[in-house]
């Protein structure tokens, strides 16, 4: 039996294989899961898939070098229209997903998103450039999707694992690299490739609870068995959106005094959601009118449910 995690936010850690060109890489999500769904409900289908999305993205980004952000995003016509979820190089998380009313009990990948697409942006700050692969939603689970994407837009072999509950996600991504030019390179390709085609179905059959609930050593065992694997010092993962009461309070500024009174008048307050987070800006009577006063400090404090 795999016991619960005593806590922590989550943490990445990367690992290879001794003497073949196959990297990967193992993630946990704990705490930053849970805080990042503080102020949000979802159904339980629409959740364990916002949450492999979320740990989708973070294998995604561990798996390059850059400044800047990634977004993974699903759209299509199935029962959950929209899905992003955004890490940056740091491994901090944020994610939303938009879905039909009356979500219940057990629902198939399919059934949930349909027919549509699957988009990675990266957008990277050191150079002011922005990628984007674009590939459909093909397969029977997100893990599939993905696999797809890398065989499509970057041309290597990868193999990945999700998981996700209320509690906690886990993953696993492998990938396989190009080996070396010339004879010898030839030769240890031909190696690799047994060793590749032995590793595959070990990620497939990876269990769930293992996979949210188990540690790093533990996993990789599964994956890599009699196979020396050196695993690497790990990453910490953390959520937070860049919402804030100022951003908030600039927004509605932007609305005029006429609409935001008008908005009083009909409601008896204006409160704005993060669509990231979930978390409630509330804004009375008073707090409008300091939005407006001469001087005002759009970072002053406000009502917050």
């Amino acid at each position: 039996m795999v016991e619960v995690p005593a806590g922590g936010d989550g943490e990445l850690r990367r690992f290879i294989l001794e003497r073949h060109p196959v990297r990967g890489f193992w993630i946990r999500l704990d705490g930053a899961w849970r805080e990042m769904r503080r102020h949000q409900r979802y159904p339980s289908p629409v959740e364990a898939l916002l949450g492999e999305a979320v740990t989708a993205s973070l294998l995604l980004a561990a798996t390059l070098k850059f400044h800047g952000t990634l977004t993974l995003q699903l759209a299509g016509d199935g029962l959950v229209n929209l899905l992003v979820a955004q890490c940056t190089h740091e491994f901090v998380i944020r994610a939303v997903a938009r879905f039909d009313d009356g979500i219940d009990g057990a629902i198939a990948f399919r059934q949930l998103v349909g027919d549509g697409r699957l988009t990675v942006t990266i957008e990277a700050e050191e150079r002011s450039a922005r990628y984007q692969g674009i590939v459909a939603l093909a397969g029977a689970t997100l893990a599939e999707c993905l696999e797809n994407y890398f065989a499509t837009s970057e041309q290597l072999p990868t193999r990945i694992a999700l998981a996700a509950d209320s509690v906690s996600t886990g993953g696993v991504l492998l990938q396989k690299l190009p080996a070396a030019a010339g004879a010898q390179g030839e030769a240890l390709a031909a190696v690799s490739q047994h060793v590749w085609e032995d590793l595959q179905p070990r990620v497939a059959t990876l269990d769930a609870s293992l996979l949210r609930l188990g540690p790093a050593e533990q996993v990789l065992q599964r994956v890599c068995g009699e196979h020396d694997c050196r695993l690497f010092q790990g990453s910490p993962v953390r959520f937070a959106c860049r919402c804030s009461e100022g951003r908030v309070a600039g927004l509605l500024r932007s609305l005029g005094p006429d609409e935001m009174r008008s908005i009083l008048a009909e409601q008896g307050a204006v409160t704005v959601t993060c669509e990231f987070c979930g978390r409630p800006y509330r804004f009375d009577a008073i707090d409008v009118e300091r939005l407006f006063t001469g001087g005002a400090n759009p970072e002053a404090p406000h009502s917050l449910n």
